[in-house]
């Protein structure tokens, strides 16, 4: 008691540089505070102006998305009218396979005209061998 009840009394030079650095203190507080408020008021308005541009991006995105699944489709459609246009390796096959075809065909029409000719050739033997029969 004796410590801190001594000091009370203060002496009014003790008492007036106390409250000198108090006020110091407080009003250094007070700038401090002022000045984070101030980087707090603009720290909002800068994540509000982000908020903003990705909003904007964000719907320029959608748009975009939108957009590119609408040219998908359109290009399927394209596709499949065109058929094989613009696909060798498809083309190359038909062409291919169309020749063959072709060759197939020509040897069919050999095969028959060969038919012909050999059954022509059995009727004039058959005549022949008749015509020997009845002499």
């Amino acid at each position: 008691s004796s410590g801190i009840n001594a000091e009370w009394p203060l002496r009014p030079g003790k008492l007036r540089k106390k409250i000198t650095t108090t006020v110091q203190v407080l009003t250094h507080v007070k700038e401090k505070l002022q000045f984070v408020q101030a980087e707090n008021a603009e720290q909002r308005e800068t994540v509000k102006d982000v908020e903003q541009l990705v909003a904007k991006k964000r719907d320029i995105l959608t748009k975009t998305k939108q957009s590119r699944d609408a040219l998908r489709i359109d290009n399927l459609k394209l596709r499949k009218k065109c058929g094989l246009i613009g696909q060798e390796s498809l083309l190359r096959d038909l062409e291919n396979q169309t020749d063959s075809s072709e060759g197939l065909k020509r040897a069919i029409d050999n095969l028959q005209k060969m038919h012909t000719d050999l059954l022509i050739q059995i009727e004039t033997v058959k005549a022949k061998v008749l015509a020997t029969k009845v002499m």
